[in-house]
């Protein structure tokens, strides 16, 4: 791989698993890292009273105080698209995990576990992806593994938010699918406690995920992922 797959760490671990026609789906761990959010809140405009006059006789009016400008009672949302989302928050859980295998359900699934990493590797939580990780998946056990690694030298990843594109779907039989996602990955860090940059990528990437992803009755499964570049923004 070359330098430009900023954000990425890549341990090439590939075993076959069906394939959608004549291409071939294989194993690839990708690291993707997690960001903070940017909130904003306006303010209330202080308006000043206008003296009357009469025509009779000059008044000197007494001003009222001006009014003391208060935040805005709305509250603050975290952007939920572009590099200042707030990864540290779980991506929302999609009805479809608990619903039946069509291929609509299987790329909600697969959008889902695609975010998923960025909120792992930013919290070290791996609630929801241990329960969607297959016993043969070396993409999710590369990946937990790669986690692991950040968080017991005191590290943790910061940026790398993902916007989620176009997803397809293809059923291979048997409650199974391949499934693409194209999504673009943002800039990101490794930093320790004190928050100094321990490795930095600054490029946004436009990439797609290739997943093996079954139902089998009871809940879905991802077996398997490919991660490919299909372009960067410098």
């Amino acid at each position: 791989m070359d330098g430009r797959r900023q954000g990425l760490t890549v341990l090439c671990t590939f075993i076959p698993v069906r394939s959608r026609g004549s291409r071939a789906v294989g194993l690839v761990l990708v690291g993707v890292l997690a960001s903070a959010g940017c909130t904003a809140e306006g303010t209330a405009a202080a308006t000043t009273p206008r003296p009357t006059t009469s025509s009779h006789a000059t008044v000197t009016p007494t001003p009222d105080p001006s009014p003391t400008p208060t935040p805005s009672s709305a509250p603050s949302v975290a952007p939920t698209s572009g590099p200042d989302q707030d990864v540290t928050k779980p991506p929302a859980r999609p009805d479809a995990l608990d619903g039946p295998a069509t291929e609509d359900n299987a790329i909600a699934v697969a959008k889902y576990f695609t975010a998923l990493f960025t909120y792992v590797v930013s919290t070290g939580d791996f609630t929801e992806w241990d329960a969607l990780s297959g016993p043969d998946c070396r993409f999710c056990a590369s990946g937990r593994e790669k986690v692991e690694e950040i968080f017991a030298a005191g590290n943790h990843g910061t940026g790398g938010a993902v916007d989620l594109g176009f997803g397809s779907a293809a059923p291979d039989g048997d409650g199974r699918f391949v499934v693409d996602v194209q999504f673009t990955e943002y800039p990101s860090q490794v930093v320790d406690a004190q928050g100094a940059v321990v490795e930095d990528y600054p490029d946004t990437l436009q990439q797609t995920a290739t997943m093996a992803i079954s139902h089998d009755g009871r809940g879905w499964i991802v077996e398997g992922v490919q991660i490919d570049d299909f372009g960067s923004e410098e």
